[in-house]
């Protein structure tokens, strides 16, 4: 939850530089009278539990959909990371991760 509500604002300020931008060159070009009132708000939906839960439901199909898949052979342990990770929208290195997960397991 905590990381939507992160990528929330930072979308927002994203939005608000562009706005700003796109505010300041048309006043600059005379195309929007500087006196005008130029403020706005950016606004999300809440974020909703709802949402939440059925991510968790999609996230489970996929986990178990990966370890059948890695029985029956038809992929490797990396790919199967990848795929996940690539659903999460994590950008994580499969390998260092697979390295940490050695490094774990002989401790």
């Amino acid at each position: 939850m905590l990381k939507f509500q992160r990528r929330q604002r930072l979308v927002r300020r994203i939005i608000c530089c562009m706005l700003d931008r796109v505010i300041a060159e048309a006043q600059q070009a005379g195309r929007l009278d500087r006196q005008c009132d130029s403020s706005y708000d950016v606004t999300f939906p809440e974020i909703d539990v709802e949402d939440n839960q059925q991510l968790a439901s999609s996230v489970n199909a996929l986990v178990t959909a990966l370890v059948t898949a890695r029985q029956q052979g038809w992929l490797s342990d990396e790919t199967a990371m990848r795929l996940l990770f690539k659903f999460a929208g994590e950008e994580i290195d499969v390998h260092t991760e697979l390295e940490r997960i050695k490094a774990s397991s002989e401790k």
